[in-house]
């Protein structure tokens, strides 16, 4: 089941954007739904911080932020009524960019972006990261989330 709410207008946007750009914006809608959750819950203020965040998105420019927009609030319903189905979907959705290496990156660095919407960088969300970077087999140290050995 692919986590793209917005495949329900697959005939208008098929015509324009390839299955790979299709699994990217996929990905990218879970890593944002992800690491908005990273603490358990998305608070309202969360929520507008991240859409707008979302919004300046260089990654998603390609696919017209309103369908990104669109897609992510409808994970963000399935989340709220089915959390571990959401979580294995979302997780699914990152895995298929595994060894795509640019847009994974693409992925992650849009990841850490969303992450440090609020000012910060908490555990949780460090801590998501860390996973996601895990899912798509890239090394988290060059996004700055661990130190590189022998480096302080």
């Amino acid at each position: 089941m692919s986590l793209n709410p917005i495949h329900a207008a697959r005939a208008r946007i098929s015509e324009t954007w390839t299955p790979a750009q299709l699994d990217q914006l996929d990905a990218l809608v879970a890593v944002c739904a992800l690491v908005a959750r990273a603490d358990g819950w998305v608070t309202p203020e969360e929520r507008a911080r991240m859409l707008e965040r979302m919004r300046g998105l260089a990654a998603l420019a390609v696919f017209g932020v309103d369908d990104a927009l669109e897609a992510f609030e409808a994970l963000e319903r399935r989340f709220e009524q089915d959390p571990e189905g959401a979580q294995f979907e979302a997780e699914m959705a990152i895995r298929r960019l595994r060894g795509r290496d640019d847009a994974a990156r693409a992925v992650v660095n849009a990841a850490c972006v969303v992450a440090t919407s609020d000012g910060g960088l908490d555990a949780e969300e460090r801590d998501m990261l860390l996973r996601i970077c895990g899912l798509l087999s890239l090394s988290p140290v060059q996004f700055d989330l661990i130190a590189e050995r022998g480096r302080r």
